[in-house]
């Protein structure tokens, strides 16, 4: 996916706003993600823009919670649903990691379990 493309994914997200047209400024809304009256946002920059896009267009909202919970450090929600979202995204990240191959890994033999922490 190139940057155009990427650009193009983001701006279908039912999150995704922009500033007046005068800005650069780009924002995925993530308020109420982290915990209860949280205001937090997720900028869209061009430099994050691609890798934002491809984790969006592969687990769709729980891909924006795992970039933010990575780029950020936060390692869990105050609500139990994103924080498996978390794990589940983080688990196949280790696994996309570990076999890129998406022949191979559609053959792989992987498991894990989500909410045991």
């Amino acid at each position: 996916m190139d940057r155009d493309e990427a650009w193009a994914l983001m701006k279908c997200c039912p999150d995704y706003w922009h500033f007046p047209e005068d800005t650069p400024e780009h924002w995925i809304n993530m308020n109420d993600v982290w915990c209860w009256a949280c205001s937090d946002g997720l900028e869209l920059t061009d430099e994050n823009v691609v890798e934002v896009a491809t984790l969006y267009n592969l687990y769709g909202f729980c891909g924006l919670l795992y970039y933010q919970a990575k780029t950020e450090g936060i390692d869990r929600s105050e609500f139990e649903d994103n924080t498996r979202f978390l794990e589940f995204v983080r688990a196949e990240e280790a696994i996309r990691a570990e076999v890129p191959d998406s022949n191979k890994r559609a053959y792989h033999k992987a498991s894990y379990t989500l909410g045991s922490k």
